[in-house]
């Protein structure tokens, strides 16, 4: 008879978000695989999500697809794979409170998975510091990047230099010290930060960049296309992000695929994932990101670039899949 595996793919319904990239990128790989696989995107039945709301289908193998999925088998005799993506919960919140309730949650999560797997090498060193890991088998899986072949012209479209920067508006991506930084720089260049914009965090920026003259030089364009990421991929003069939290930094990744010069933080996964050839800051002071981006513009070459575009080979969404297919397979 053959076995059932149930992969949780809820946040797909998010498709500008990072776990929603990574379960639409992994679905791609996966619905060419062979092996009996079903997933499990609960707004499909929306009546029986809303009464029950963390009941699952009988299967043979579940994979979480992130830490925090409400999703766990009941049923003992079902494997389940744990991917852990990051710890910013912990990071985010300064609430004991919080912080206790999380970390047993997450515990018990580790101590029922067969498999746990995380998306760098950071975030398994994160997790063994703060949690038991019980001698689980663990596998560090890259994401992948996946950038289309077409590009698309953007309604806002500089035809001057530009950095380039992309990611949900949040505090924790730390983009508000790029107001001050491009105050710094000389007048020819902008900034076009791409991403949601419904946090308030956002509508603070936004008051900040106005309110310093800063509105035609910095410019807020919302979500953008797949086509349009490309395009300022290919015509930005570099890429900027100042991260202060991340499990891994797919815009790092798909910059680099590109070959653009990286403009990062120090933080967290990014030294993980940017490698030699990116430029790192070390602080968010505004005249040492200055310091920091003149030197690293004026020596970047092209065997930076090619370096940078051969390094991305590591970050392969088919090599993921493959990789999450051979533990379902195992399982």
């Amino acid at each position: 008879m053959s076995k059932k595996i149930l992969i949780d793919l809820q946040k797909i319904q998010d498709p500008f978000a990072g776990l929603g990239q990574f379960c639409a990128h992994l679905k791609t790989y996966f619905d060419q695989s062979q092996l009996p696989l079903q997933y499990w995107i609960p707004n499909k039945w929306q009546k029986l999500a809303k009464k029950i709301p963390f009941i699952l289908p009988r299967c043979d193998v579940f994979h979480a697809t992130h830490q925090d999925s409400p999703y766990i088998p009941s049923r003992k005799k079902t494997k389940v794979i744990l991917t852990i993506h990051d710890l910013n919960a912990l990071l985010e919140h300064n609430d004991p409170f919080f912080h206790d309730r999380y970390k047993k949650m997450l515990q018990a999560k580790i101590n029922r998975a067969n498999v746990v797997t995380f998306i760098s090498q950071f975030t398994k060193n994160e997790v063994e510091k703060v949690f038991d890991l019980n001698g689980k088998e663990t596998i560090v899986i890259y994401n992948g990047i996946s950038i289309g072949q077409e590009n698309q012209v953007p309604a806002i479209a500089p035809k001057g230099k530009f950095l380039f920067s992309i990611g949900t508006i949040l505090p924790k991506k730390n983009f508000h010290v790029l107001i001050d930084f491009l105050k710094e720089l000389p007048e020819e260049y902008s900034i076009i930060l791409a991403g949601t914009t419904y946090h308030s965090y956002a509508k603070e920026m936004l008051s900040k960049i106005t309110a310093q003259g800063l509105a035609s030089r910095f410019i807020l364009v919302g979500t953008i296309s797949e086509g349009e990421k490309k395009w300022y991929y290919q015509n930005a003069t570099a890429f900027i992000f100042p991260s202060l939290f991340e499990g891994f930094g797919l815009p790092v990744a798909e910059a680099m695929s590109l070959g653009l010069p990286l403009f990062i933080s120090n933080q967290t996964s990014l030294p993980e994932i940017g490698g030699d050839d990116a430029f790192y800051f070390e602080n968010f002071e505004p005249t040492h990101m200055r310091n920091v981006f003149l030197k690293g513009i004026n020596e970047f070459s092209e065997d930076k670039k090619s370096r940078l575009i051969q390094r991305a080979q590591m970050f392969d969404w088919g090599k993921a899949a493959k990789s999450y297919l051979e533990i379902y397979n195992r399982l």
